[in-house]
């Protein structure tokens, strides 16, 4: 049996190698060149979702590598509106606005250790990003923020506190405080 971690990496190797393929309108992106700090990034944003959004986002991937599709360049393409939106699915903005919200409530909370500002630049990115996904992965994503609202919790402040952890911050309050002071 797979485990969550072995379908994070496997996810996550996945999206670096699309990431890796990108041909970019100015040629090859800085941030190509920075594959831990992808890693890290993925890591996080998939971190805080259920098993059953993992393995049905490992299907996609899977699927659109049969199908010779990369869903980073696709996702690119749609944010810089070089091709329209190709997913209708009304749970895409329900679940980008559900996002946004919780991001915008942590960086008013942590206004030192997370920007404040923005928020319709996360908003356009993981719309465009959710464009990519199968109508099950967006079902998994949904039903991810459904329990968390449900359980009364915020999967931006999860994913922040997952990421200061990485960087040796702790937790995202220590971060705040260790700014504030000056370090």
């Amino acid at each position: 049996m797979i485990t969550r971690k072995d379908l994070l990496s496997e996810i996550i190797e996945r999206e670096l190698a699309m990431f890796q393929s990108v041909n970019n309108r100015g040629g090859r992106a800085d941030c190509q060149d920075m594959p831990e700090s992808f890693r890290l990034m993925r890591e996080i944003t998939h971190a805080v979702l259920s098993v059953a959004f993992l393995e049905s986002y490992g299907q996609d991937l899977r699927r659109a590598e049969r199908d010779g599709r990369n869903f980073m360049t696709e996702k690119y393409a749609i944010m810089e509106g070089q091709i329209a939106p190709i997913n209708p699915d009304p749970r895409i903005p329900e679940i980008a606005d559900q996002e946004t919200d919780w991001r915008e409530a942590v960086a008013a909370e942590f206004p030192h250790a997370v920007e404040p500002g923005g928020s319709e630049a996360f908003r356009r990115y993981l719309r465009a990003e959710l464009q990519t996904y199968s109508p099950g992965t967006i079902g998994a994503y949904a039903e991810c923020v459904d329990a968390a609202r449900r359980e009364g919790r915020n999967l931006a402040r999860e994913r922040y506190d997952i990421l200061m952890s990485k960087l040796g911050f702790g937790s995202l309050a220590e971060r705040e405080a260790s700014v504030e002071r000056g370090g």
